[in-house]
């Protein structure tokens, strides 16, 4: 066998050069895609729902790091491809799953077996809504204010007592709203004074007592929203089973496009040396 020529030599270096796939992002992005639009994967792996813009720029990020120099590393880019997509894809099933089960919707229903209530003391969902408790919470704050408050004599001292009531004062001043009545009348009227503090006890009171069981079914949805973030049952040995199941995937494709592409670096060098 004739030993080749230096031009021979160089020109095989040079292919062995180019041979280590495409070096632009279109190209490797246009490599991955064949490998995933093709043979097993024939159907796209994306789910209806699911943003393909998303999905190439997952394509173009591997691609870079891992380039599908030839077939069979095309092949194993797919599986580093599609493991990585199917983990996030695991992580938006799960947090949809807990944002349903934690659903006001959904919590209300247990929440009523849990308190045993009947047909017609049933709840819904606004029962436990963040403004119903701030509701709650801003009318126990207020009753609280009547806590020593002498309403008799509150018109003589109202101005000695403000920093005290504020709350009270916000209704008396509603009340003026309402009424259309000027602040110098009213200051001049102690029975309406009276009569406004008197009938906004009356009312917060009432309502306190009314959605009491509201503030209870409250603080029972937030403890729940808390111990539903470890879920029951069958479902979660699945998800940790399938999570470990994608980590394996990921790593030993990982690993084979390594070692493919260690061995194919030797015998690009062996056939050089030959040639």
């Amino acid at each position: 066998m004739a030993s080749p020529s230096k031009a021979q030599i160089k020109a095989n270096r040079q292919n062995a050069k180019r041979s280590t796939g495409p070096t632009s992002t279109t190209g490797k992005l246009k490599v991955s895609q064949n490998a995933i639009t093709h043979g097993i994967f024939a159907a796209s792996p994306l789910l209806a729902h699911e943003n393909a813009k998303e999905f190439e720029a997952l394509c173009l990020s591997v691609a870079d790091v891992y380039p599908p120099a030839d077939a069979i590393a095309a092949s194993l880019v797919e599986r580093i491809i599609l493991a990585i997509w199917r983990q996030k894809r695991l992580r938006i099933a799960e947090a949809a799953k807990l944002a349903m089960s934690t659903s006001p919707e959904m919590m209300i229903r247990e929440i009523n077996d849990l308190l045993d209530l009947s047909l017609s003391q049933r709840l819904d969902a606004n029962s436990i809504s963040e403004a119903q408790e701030q509701t709650f919470i801003y009318c126990k704050e207020l009753l609280a204010e009547f806590k020593g408050l002498d309403i008799q004599a509150l018109p003589a001292n109202l101005a000695r007592v403000l920093d005290k009531i504020p709350k009270i004062y916000g209704r008396l001043k509603k009340d003026l709203q309402d009424y259309d009545t000027t602040v110098d009348v009213l200051m001049a009227s102690p029975e309406k004074i009276i009569e406004s503090v008197e009938k906004t006890k009356k009312y917060t009171s009432k309502y306190l007592l009314d959605n009491e069981i509201n503030h209870r079914a409250y603080n029972i949805a937030q403890q729940m929203k808390l111990a539903k973030l470890i879920p029951e049952g069958k479902s979660v040995d699945f998800l940790s089973k399938y999570q470990v199941q994608l980590d394996t995937d990921l790593y030993r494709a990982i690993e084979a496009f390594k070692k493919h592409m260690i061995w194919r670096a030797e015998n690009l060098e062996i056939e050089v040396r030959e040639a």
